[in-house]
């Protein structure tokens, strides 16, 4: 029987549009252009734009081999992609302000919440499941990602939340779903997650033996044909059809 659900977040509990992450990404960018301008270094905007596109390339193979890195570490890869080593030598300060503005973009507009999002999640805890966190972290860490949550007022319903940047791994690792489970206190056995990524969340899930369901709506009545490694247990329309699927693990 299902005693713990864990939950993926991005396009899962929260999402953000294109245009929203094009601000955060703008808002980034001249964020560098302004710290660096005060150290007196010249640099444009274009140079600061083409770092920051370059850096997630070279952010990418870590990323392939379900690793991850702190926001100050692909702060120095910005600067690095900068190609000139007059911005190497960063003082402390600056680099605290350079990471402030790769972190802090976020809470410019905030990632709205999918769908009852909220209602599922009050409900699971009133349930008294488990309830955990698993994300994969991008520009934005877990440390500010809290603080969304908090700010989201859903924080309260999650007794671990586990984030891709503060334990070095990236799912599908399976380690990710592990050290969460162990956190809190169950067994693979008696755990479903819950995300709309069939390479990360369904297949990480599946090799670490949890049950796993797959956001997709308007696929619920579909049954594309998966690779067994990452055939999902459940398919979903939307969250809230999250709570008939536990009704009937009880009732079986």
């Amino acid at each position: 029987m299902i005693d713990t659900v864990t939950f993926d977040l991005w396009n899962t509990l929260i999402y953000t549009s294109p245009q929203d992450n094009l601000k955060y990404k703008n808002k980034r960018i001249e964020g560098f252009l302004s710290v660096l301008k005060q150290t007196g270094r010249n640099v444009s905007r274009e140079e600061i734009e083409k770092a920051y596109d370059k850096s997630l390339e070279k952010y990418k193979p870590i990323r392939d081999r379900n690793e991850d890195i702190s926001t100050r570490e692909q702060v120095q890869i910005i600067l690095e992609c900068l190609g000139n080593s007059e911005f190497q030598d960063l003082a402390e300060d600056v680099l605290s302000e350079l990471e402030k503005v790769l972190a802090n973009a976020i809470f410019s507009d905030l990632p709205n919440l999918v769908e009852r999002s909220e209602e599922t999640l009050s409900y699971l805890d009133k349930k008294n499941y488990k309830i955990g966190l698993i994300c994969n972290t991008g520009r934005t860490p877990g440390r500010v990602l809290r603080e969304v949550l908090r700010r989201r007022n859903i924080i309260q319903f999650f007794r671990v939340l586990t984030f891709s940047d503060e334990l070095k791994i990236r799912k599908p690792n399976p380690e990710i779903f592990l050290h969460t489970l162990k956190s809190l206190n169950t067994s693979p056995t008696t755990a479903l997650h819950i995300g709309d990524e069939l390479e990360s969340d369904i297949l990480g899930a599946k090799r670490c033996g949890m049950r796993a369901g797959w956001i997709s709506p308007g696929r619920d009545k579909l049954q594309p044909d998966f690779q067994p490694e990452i055939k999902p247990d459940f398919i979903l329309p939307d969250l809230v059809s999250l709570k008939n699927i536990l009704g009937r693990e009880k009732s079986a």
